[in-house]
């Protein structure tokens, strides 16, 4: 069986003979999974399919505010494992990114255009916190496509392992 989309999965667990208490049981594990999977490629730095992900243009060393040492700059997207939110229902389960870092997480994921504002020769007013004087210059970058969350021939071997493996207990016991 070849599944092209999550939403063959969800009409195979919805084609089991299961209650709704065990639909929802086995879809949160799915999710669970599916979670674990994205955080872990995203820890390793890879994105789903193993390759590793496009390298950054040359960076400055910071120096760490509290210790003055050199402070690491390798490690990229590392904070959006955080941001991935499952939901789960006796029908279906997703696994999204949510909050600040899940709206900069979908621009990644998808490799989209961001455009944002800048002054130049303005000035930066310590007493408002606001940037001042200038003109004001809008910008747009592309940003090259990282995709740490999607659809995977490996990822669906594995859930549907687990479906499979639902199944068995279930009709053993």
């Amino acid at each position: 069986m070849q599944l092209t989309s999550p939403e063959h999965l969800t009409h195979v667990i919805n084609g089991l003979i299961l209650t709704a208490p065990e639909k929802f049981d086995l879809n949160k594990r799915l999710a669970n999974r599916s979670r674990q999977f994205f955080r872990e490629q995203i820890r390793k730095q890879r994105d789903i399919d193993g390759n590793s992900y496009q390298k950054r243009g040359r960076r400055k060393i910071t120096l760490d505010s509290k210790t003055r040492k050199a402070k690491e700059n390798k490690n990229m997207l590392l904070g959006f494992g955080r941001a991935l939110k499952t939901k789960v229902d006796e029908q279906s389960f997703e696994v999204g990114i949510a909050g600040v870092a899940g709206n900069m997480a979908r621009v990644h994921n998808e490799g989209e255009g961001a455009s944002f504002t800048t002054r130049v020769n303005g000035y930066y007013n310590s007493r408002t916190s606001r940037w001042e004087g200038g003109v004001k210059v809008k910008q747009n970058y592309q940003m090259p496509k990282r995709t740490f969350i999607g659809w995977t021939p490996a990822l669906e071997r594995e859930l549907l392992a687990m479906v499979s493996e639902h199944f068995l207990t279930g009709v053993e016991s």
